[in-house]
């Protein structure tokens, strides 16, 4: 049983009052039990989710993938690698009662991974636009996504189809999560509408509630009860049946990225732009304790079943877990400025290179499960044929040879432009001079070792 303790100091010729508040005390830290970091990916890692028996997880990331590992024991084990996406992958999900998994991905696509084996079962696929969250209903039937085309969607998970296709917002769908029963579905927007919709009659019932600004997170509390985190800062309660706000849980001066209920329902859990995460009893919403991650932000975070830890994620390539109680602070360290953060170089083409390109490439033979493939070696290299990468159709198919010419025509003109269809981000340079110092760079870096 979870606990919450207070202690009172007063003094009565001043009456100074000291709160002390202390919470999770009564379950098992099992710090020694658990991975310190899960390290595997090559990009920065937009989402995790931790299983109901806290034995597992999956993190999603920038690199395009998804991980599903192994938490027994004190180094996380990769079980599978899971690539399908052609772009960046926003969220993931564990399916309730099955091996399987969900994510969704700024190509657009519902993913729908078999976790057995590690392979997609299907890639659902919409118009290309982002696709921000995505939600499991209890049974394990339906997911739900949240959507920047100003919608809100529902597929059933088992004819792998489009049930609900809602419309309601003015601008992007942000969140999405479902009622206990599955028959409601409650989504979030920029336009800082929270949403209720009738899935079966695939209609809007009405608005619960309306923020200032654009609601970036929202998760079910219980039956009545919504937490939200806004871009404004602000976190809250609000009650599904009295359409209303019942509670203010921070006001800060940076966007709200994430917020979290823990699986037995007893804790809430709010990250944001800077790095701080703060825990909270569902009871009486006092806060327990929280933290601050030196270099933020907190994209997200999942509280592990059984323990008084989470895991959070951001910026860096690896997952970190947080004792909250007792409270021990991480033992990892962030390095900083990362790789794509360098402000300052005395070659001008590193500093383009670090910006535009190291989040997704090497300069080594190892491509360190980035995004894109390694650069090593680049020039005079067809498109698409190094071995171990899997290229998008566009890549396969061509026909350009990597060379000055080429590559300063990809800056200039970009890869949408260049090779439709592929799934490069979009850069261009627009200073020749710049683009210049970046080519001479890379022709430089990239040359073979003798």
């Amino acid at each position: 049983m979870w606990q919450h303790f207070q202690f009172r100091a007063v003094h009565s010729a001043g009456l100074i009052w000291w709160t002390l508040v202390v919470a999770f005390m009564s379950l098992p830290a099992h710090g020694n039990d658990l991975p310190l970091k899960l390290v595997g990916h090559g990009g920065p890692i937009k989402s995790i989710s931790v299983s109901s028996d806290g034995k597992r997880a999956l993190t999603a990331s920038f690199d395009y993938s998804i991980i599903y590992w192994d938490l027994t024991g004190t180094e996380g084990k990769i079980r599978h690698r899971l690539i399908g996406h052609d772009s960046a992958v926003n969220d993931v999900e564990f399916v309730p009662g099955k091996p399987r998994a969900v994510s969704v991905s700024d190509d657009g696509s519902l993913g729908i991974w078999d976790l057995t084996n590690g392979k997609m079962i299907a890639r659902l696929q919409a118009e290309v636009f982002k696709v921000l969250d995505v939600a499991v209903s209890v049974d394990g039937a339906s997911a739900a996504v949240a959507r920047w085309d100003g919608t809100a969607r529902v597929y059933d998970l088992n004819t792998q189809t489009e049930i609900a296709l809602f419309r309601g917002h003015r601008g992007n769908v942000n969140a999405v999560t479902f009622s206990a029963d599955g028959k409601r579905l409650y989504s979030a927007a920029y336009d800082g509408q929270i949403i209720e919709w009738d899935i079966a009659e695939n209609r809007l019932l009405r608005p619960i509630y309306r923020h200032g600004w654009g609601v970036n997170s929202i998760a079910r509390l219980d039956d009545d009860r919504l937490v939200f985190g806004a871009l404004d800062g602000a976190a809250g309660v609000v009650s599904i049946s009295r359409a209303d706000k019942i509670a203010d849980l921070v006001q800060r001066d940076r966007p709200i990225q994430s917020v979290k209920v823990s699986a037995d329902k007893r804790h809430v859990g709010i990250s944001d732009g800077r790095g701080r995460i703060e825990v909270f009893q569902s009871s009486n919403l006092k806060k327990v304790e929280e933290s601050e991650v030196a270099y933020g932000p907190v994209w997200d975070f999942d509280f592990i079943a059984g323990t008084s830890q989470l895991y959070h994620v951001g910026l860096d390539d690896f997952a970190i877990r947080w004792q909250v109680s007792p409270r021990e602070f991480s033992r990892v360290e962030s390095k900083f400025p990362r790789r794509f953060q360098l402000s300052s170089s005395d070659d001008p083409g590193e500093l383009e290179f670090r910006r535009k390109c190291s989040v997704c490439h090497t300069l080594t033979q190892d491509d360190a499960n980035r995004a894109g493939p390694s650069l090593y070696a680049v020039f005079g290299r067809r498109a698409g044929t190094l071995p171990g990468y899997t290229y998008s159709k566009a890549l396969l198919n061509s026909d350009v040879i990597w060379n000055k010419l080429t590559i300063a025509r990809l800056f200039d003109d970009g890869p949408d432009v260049m090779m439709p269809g592929t799934k490069m981000p979009i850069q261009r340079l627009k200073s020749v001079g710049r683009r210049d110092d970046l080519i001479q760079y890379l022709e430089r870096a990239t040359a073979p070792r003798k």
